[in-house]
C-alpha cells in the first residue's frame, strides 16, 4: 500500500517546482538549529567549527493524501532527491557543506507537511575580539539563507528565538551562556525591491580561563615576586646581579612557551600580552637599578657624597621611607666616636696604664702615678689638635659608610616602586572579569 501511495504522490512530480499550488504564493520554510558540538574556534583565521542539525519544516500542497484510503498511513519517509527541497546555504560560510548534507531522508505527513533534518559540520567566519584574552567573550553568528529564492518565492524564517542545545556536548575551552535567533534580509544595491531572507543563529561564547590562569598568569606572578626579591638581597652578598639576570632569562624562556598559547593577531593586543610585556620591562628595569645600587655601594671613598644628594636621600627620602641610619661595623671606630673631647682620651689612657702597673708592680705604680699627673697637661695639649683636625675632615670610613647609606635608602625606594608596579599590573589582569563590558545580547 505504501508503494502505491508513493507511486501516486510522485507521479508527474517535478522536483524543480516549488511546493505551492498557486505560483504567486511563497513557500514558508521554518528552520531551527540543533547544536551538537563546538569543535573549536580558531582565533588566527577567525573561523568557528561546529556540528549541528538544521530542522526544516514547510508545506507541500502536492504531497497530500487521505490516510483512510491507504490503510491509515499518516506519514511516509522519502529520499530527498525525489521531492522539492528548500535551498540552504551558509551565508558566512568559510568552507563548503558536507557532501552528505542533503542525503538525510524526509518525513512527509498526510496533510502535506514536510519535515527535514539535514546535518553536518559547519565552518563559519567569526569576528574575534581578543583584547581581554583569556577572559574574553565572543559572539559568533551562523547565517543560513538562500541565494536563489528571494522572499516573494521562498520566505525562510525562524521557528524559535533560541538555538536548541539539549543534546549539546560540553567543550573544554568554550562555554555557551546565551543564544539568539533573528530573521534578517539581504538587500542588493542594484535591486532595492528584491530581498533575500536568511536566519542568523548567534552563539555567545565565554572562554574557560582556568587553564590560562594556572599555566600563564600564576607562573608569571611567581616570577614577578623573584624580581622584587632582588632588592631584598644585601649588596655585600655579591649575588644581586646574578639573581636578577637569572630571573630575566627565566622570563625569556617562559615567554617563548606562552607565545604558543596566545592568539596570533595584530588587530587587537590582548591584555595578557600587555601584562607580560610590562612585567618583562620591570624585570629589565630592576637589573638596571641593581647596577646603580651596587655602583653607589662600592663607590670610592675619595669622592664625598654631594650635599644635595645627602640632603635629598639621607634626610628627606630616608625620613619618608622610614629607613634608619646604620652604624659602622668597626668596633674601634665606634669607641673613638664615643669619646667627645681630648680630656676623655687622656683620662682613658691614664686609667689603663695605672691598671696595668697595679697588676704588675704596686711599688713602681706609686712612683709613676706622680709622673702621670705631671704629664697629663702635655697629653691633653697633644690630643687637642689632632681631634680638631679629625672632626673637621671626615675619615675614609665615614665617606664609605655614607655612600653605603645612600645605596641602602635608594634600594628601599626602588623596591617600593617595583612592588607597587607589579601589584598594580597583577590586580589589573586578575580583575578583568569584573570590569570588562559584556557583549550586547
Amino acid at each position: 500500500m505504501e508503494q502505491e501511495l508513493l507511486r501516486r504522490l510522485l507521479h508527474d512530480y517535478d522536483v524543480d517546482a516549488r511546493g505551492v499550488l498557486d505560483v504567486l504564493d511563497p513557500v514558508v520554510v521554518k528552520i531551527q538549529l540543533l547544536l551538537l558540538r563546538i569543535h573549536g574556534l580558531d582565533e588566527r583565521s577567525q573561523v568557528l567549527t561546529t556540528t549541528g542539525l538544521i530542522i526544516c519544516d514547510w508545506d507541500d500542497g502536492r504531497l497530500k493524501w487521505n490516510s483512510s484510503e491507504y490503510e491509515g498511513i499518516r506519514d511516509i519517509v522519502i529520499k530527498p532527491e525525489r521531492v522539492w527541497l528548500p535551498e540552504l546555504a551558509l551565508m558566512n560560510g568559510a568552507d563548503e557543506l558536507s557532501p552528505d548534507f542533503r542525503k538525510i531522508r524526509i518525513l512527509v505527513q498526510h496533510d502535506g507537511h514536510v519535515h527535514w533534518e539535514p546535518g553536518g559540520v559547519f565552518t563559519t567566519t567569526c569576528d574575534i575580539d581578543i583584547r581581554y584574552f583569556p577572559f574574553d567573550d565572543q559572539s559568533c553568528p551562523i547565517q543560513l539563507g538562500a541565494w536563489a529564492y528571494y522572499s516573494s518565492r521562498m520566505n525562510m524564517t525562524n521557528a524559535s528565538s533560541e538555538v536548541l542545545t539539549h543534546d549539546f556536548r560540553l567543550n573544554g575551552e568554550w562555554d555557551i551562556y546565551h543564544t539568539k535567533v533573528e530573521w534578517k534580509e539581504n538587500v542588493l544595491p542594484c535591486c532595492p525591491n528584491t530581498r533575500y531572507p536568511f536566519v542568523e543563529f548567534t552563539l555567545f561564547l565565554k572562554r574557560r580561563h582556568m587553564f590560562y590562569v594556572m599555566n600563564i598568569i600564576l607562573p608569571c606572578t611567581l616570577l614577578s615576586i623573584l624580581v622584587m626579591v632582588v632588592f631584598c638581597l644585601p649588596p655585600d652578598a655579591g649575588e644581586k646581579i646574578s639573581l636578577g639576570i637569572s630571573v630575566l632569562l627565566a622570563f625569556t624562556v617562559f615567554l617563548l612557551m606562552v607565545a604558543e598559547n596566545v592568539p596570533r593577531t595584530s588587530l587587537h593586543t590582548p591584555i595578557i600580552v600587555i601584562y607580560l610585556t610590562c612585567t618583562m620591562a620591570l624585570g629589565t628595569l630592576s637589573v638596571c637599578l641593581t647596577v646603580v645600587i651596587l655602583n653607589l655601594h662600592h663607590r670610592d671613598a675619595e669622592r664625598p657624597v654631594p650635599k644635595l644628594l645627602r640632603l635629598l636621600v639621607l634626610h628627606w627620602l630616608a625620613t619618608i621611607m622610614r629607613v634608619h641610619a646604620r652604624k659602622p661595623k668597626t668596633m674601634a671606630r665606634n669607641r673613638l666616636r664615643d669619646i667627645s673631647s681630648p680630656n676623655e682620651l687622656s683620662t682613658s689612657l691614664e686609667n689603663g696604664l695605672r691598671q696595668v702597673l697595679n697588676n704588675q708592680n704596686p711599688v713602681l705604680s706609686s712612683k709613676i702615678n706622680g709622673q702621670l699627673e705631671d704629664e697629663q697637661l702635655d697629653v691633653e695639649n697633644l690630643g687637642r689638635r689632632p681631634f680638631r683636625e679629625n672632626r673637621s675632615k671626615p675619615s675614609r670610613t665615614d665617606l664609605t659608610h655614607e655612600w653605603k647609606e645612600v645605596a641602602h635608602v635608594l634600594d628601599s625606594l626602588f623596591f617600593v616602586i617595583i612592588f607597587t608596579s607589579m601589584t598594580a599590573s597583577a590586580m589589573i589582569i586578575l580583575l578583568v572579569p569584573a570590569y570588562k563590558h559584556d557583549p550586547v545580547i
